[in-house]
């Protein structure tokens, strides 16, 4: 059995929005002040617990919450636990301009426009996931997990995604295990 911190990232430019659905504001948004101290409270909580996997959703978000939370430790990026395509702020950046930012990151395992199931679009064009597509996605993960042989994972992820291992939504950087 597998011990899996999932933490959702720190509060967001997003989530804070007072229009989240006003498309011009939130792509990709990034951690506020408020967030980055939620991230740094967190660190401490995580310090000393020695995990054998680190795995992160490429949105920027999560990327700045996991630098904070883990700092000097390099994440498997994954497109699979990222968040449910809804809003502007779900929608990603290719890898080219995610590893200009976050250079001792390795994207390479990601598709160009991997928030979009790889299909080349506008990329400022929301195209909306459906709960069976984030569910799909799930499963997908929960297969890849079970090639891995490593017993305490820590995953830094989204509201929706955690929800459908939850079943409630976790506040900003709030955390839960759950045994796989």
């Amino acid at each position: 059995m597998k011990e899996i911190y999932i933490i959702r990232h720190a509060e967001s430019e997003a989530n804070i929005a007072s229009d989240l659905d006003n498309p011009t504001h939130y792509f990709d948004a990034r951690i506020t002040m408020k967030g980055k101290a939620q991230a740094k409270e967190q660190y401490s909580k995580f310090k000393d617990i020695n995990f054998d996997l680190y795995i992160c959703s490429p949105l920027t978000r999560t990327l700045e919450t996991f630098s904070i939370i883990f700092p000097g430790k390099k994440p498997f990026i994954s497109d699979l636990v990222r968040e449910q395509l809804y809003h502007s702020c779900d929608i990603g950046r290719q890898p080219k301009v995610l590893e200009k930012e976050f250079p001792d990151f390795d994207f390479s395992n990601l598709e160009e426009y991997w928030w979009n199931k790889s299909i080349p679009i506008d990329e400022r064009k929301i195209v909306r996931e459906s709960h069976k597509d984030i569910i799909i996605r799930l499963n997908k993960f929960k297969e890849w997990l079970e090639t891995k042989e490593v017993k305490r994972i820590a995953v830094v992820s989204h509201g929706a995604f955690l929800a459908q291992i939850t079943g409630e939504m976790l506040d900003n950087c709030e955390h839960f295990i759950w045994k796989y």
